[in-house]
């Protein structure tokens, strides 16, 4: 079922019109490199781990744990088509599954 995916979900009505849908990336995002890949295109909280643009109409905002919201969509269904072009859009933010963000890994360990 495509609904499942990115544990889309409609949350409420939007201000603006349309409804709000929450999902989730898999992966967090490095701030650091979310903020440079939207540097030009929308607005970043690196030290927040909040970031915000505009993609076909709708906001987006980015969370640092890899949640994500879209404002302004008529469907959990056109939320998800979103998603897809966003998660291309900020690709190389993600954290790769196997690094720990919170400390390094002890020595020896795999």
């Amino acid at each position: 079922m495509p609904e499942e995916k990115y544990s889309a979900r409609s949350v409420r009505p939007c201000k603006g019109g349309g409804i709000l849908v929450e999902g989730t990336f898999d992966n967090p995002f490095s701030m650091k490199i979310l903020c440079r890949i939207l540097l030009d295109v929308g607005k970043c909280a690196e030290k927040l781990g909040v970031a915000r643009f505009f993609h076909k109409g709708c906001d987006i905002t980015l969370y640092r744990n890899g949640r994500v919201d879209v404002h302004r969509v008529q469907s959990t269904e056109e939320a998800i088509q979103i998603l897809d072009e966003v998660n291309v859009i900020v690709r190389e933010a993600f954290v790769q599954s196997d690094q720990n963000t919170s400390s390094p890994a002890p020595w020896g360990a795999e």
